[in-house]
């Protein structure tokens, strides 16, 4: 069955078809439950864990092809802790794999799981995101007991997601804190490290907090990325791994963007190697594990295809346009990374930051001077869209092409005007070409294609 529920609708002709059946693939390659049962396996009570990718501490994204094995026996009492979006749902499959091994556990996401097996020993709290509130402080405050509860001979094995950054949130200075800084500094326009080193040193919990509250037990942190890059400290603000930054990096932060923090309290986080000493962090999916699976479905339709970046950046509405300029015929160009939608203190519309780069593609296309948009639209489609279905909305992305701009044209609609006003989610609700997905794949931030028949 699809990932994509809309995928007949979406698929007018076969062009349209192929880049969806790509799409789909980067999807079946980080379904949560899928990709968690084919990863770890318990074998003669002995957790083996399969790491593809290499540390980003050593260079880069590499393949490794090596297991992690650890002798549960080793441990008298063993916790399991996910934080984040789709940690949920990772970690009721890693507790039926764990079994009767497991002493209990506790899981903060944005959405129970569903799932048809029993779990008797664990706890599911939903928080709010990308706003923390009370829900978030609750939840918090429960694995922050949990993890000061560890002694030296226990295990405690977490599943980091995105929006981990949000969800946590230890207590109501905190809370107060996060909202404020969320609020000032996305409509500022800055990038996701620089909002999360902040949010790191006015949290307990947050870069490296959660390894020191857990001392001496050791941690095995399984981390899903959804940063460019990859770096583990700034997935959801690395509650696990020693933290680089400093709270003068924070105020600078501040100063960057005109705003005080004299109304913060910024706290240093731990800087002492022996909280880390017990702590493996594991690059346990990235968008690599996506695009390799688009890659590789592109390739077996007969097209070339090539990976333009993995780390993506920059104004969404101008995400498109540099890989649309060197797209040849019988080519997919795949990307994933994250892009920022600047609001210059303009009313936030409907929509996020994948369709906002397809109608950015959209509307400076459709304003060519040099070649009209049928043209550069011939045999040409592109799509953007979130791995985890939730584009800030309930849609996960947008298609385009010059089905799109037809069916714009006759509704009289201009792409430019709603692009103005931020409004990509009722541009393409109009035309028909919003993807919606079902909410059961791991968040590695957004991928991106473009497909070009010859």
């Amino acid at each position: 069955m699809s990932i994509i529920t809309n995928f007949k609708k979406l698929a007018k002709n076969s062009l349209r078809k192929r880049a969806l059946q790509i799409a789909e693939a980067g999807y079946g390659a980080i379904e949560i439950e899928k990709i968690v049962s084919e990863k770890v396996k318990l074998e003669d009570d002995k957790l083996k864990i399969k790491i593809i990718h290499s540390n980003p501490a050593d260079g880069g994204i590499g393949m490794n092809n090596t297991r992690k094995e650890i002798d549960l026996n080793n441990y008298k009492r063993i916790f399991l802790v996910g934080i984040g979006k789709g940690s949920a749902m990772a970690s009721a499959t890693l507790a039926k794999i764990l079994g009767n091994k497991l002493t209990s556990g506790i899981a903060l996401d944005i959405q129970k799981p569903t799932f048809n097996f029993q779990l008797s020993t664990f706890n599911f709290f939903t928080g709010t995101h990308p706003l923390p509130s009370q829900k978030n402080v609750v939840a918090t405050q429960k694995i922050i007991k949990l993890a000061k509860s560890l002694r030296k001979d226990d295990l405690l094995i977490t599943f980091i997601c995105g929006g981990g950054s949000s969800l946590m949130c230890g207590s109501e200075k905190e809370l107060r804190a996060s909202q404020a800084v969320f609020k000032e500094l996305t409509k500022a326009g800055a990038n996701i490290k620089e909002l999360n080193t902040v949010r790191k040193h006015l949290s307990e919990i947050k870069g490296g907090g959660l390894a020191k509250i857990a001392y001496p037990a050791t941690i095995i942190s399984l981390i899903v990325s959804d940063v460019c890059g990859n770096d583990l400290s700034f997935i959801s603000s690395g509650p696990t791994v020693f933290d680089k930054t400093t709270n003068k990096d924070a105020k600078n932060i501040f100063k960057k963007y005109g705003f005080k923090h004299k109304n913060f309290h910024f706290h240093e986080n731990p800087k002492e190697k022996k909280y880390f000493k017990n702590v493996k962090n594991i690059l346990f999916v990235c968008n690599q594990d996506a695009i390799m699976a688009m890659l590789k479905k592109a390739e077996e339709f007969g097209f070339f295809a090539k990976i333009y970046s993995l780390a993506l950046q920059g104004e969404a509405k101008n995400a498109l346009l540099p890989m649309i300029r060197i797209v040849k015929s019988k080519q997919a160009v795949l990307a994933a990374g994250e892009t920022t939608v600047n609001l210059k203190n303009r009313p936030r519309g409907k929509g996020g930051r994948n369709m906002e780069a397809v109608l950015g593609t959209l509307a400076q296309i459709q304003n060519s001077i040099r070649q009209p948009a049928d043209k550069i639209l011939n045999n040409l489609v592109f799509l953007s869209f979130t791995s985890d279905g939730r584009d800030n909305t309930e849609a996960a992305g947008a298609i385009g092409d010059s089905l799109t701009l037809r069916k714009a044209e006759k509704l009289k609609i201009n792409p430019a005007e709603f692009l103005e006003q931020n409004k990509s989610f009722a541009f393409f609700d109009k035309t028909g070409d919003l993807i919606y997905a079902k909410k059961k794949c791991f968040n590695v931030a957004d991928l991106m294609i473009i497909f070009k028949k010859q």
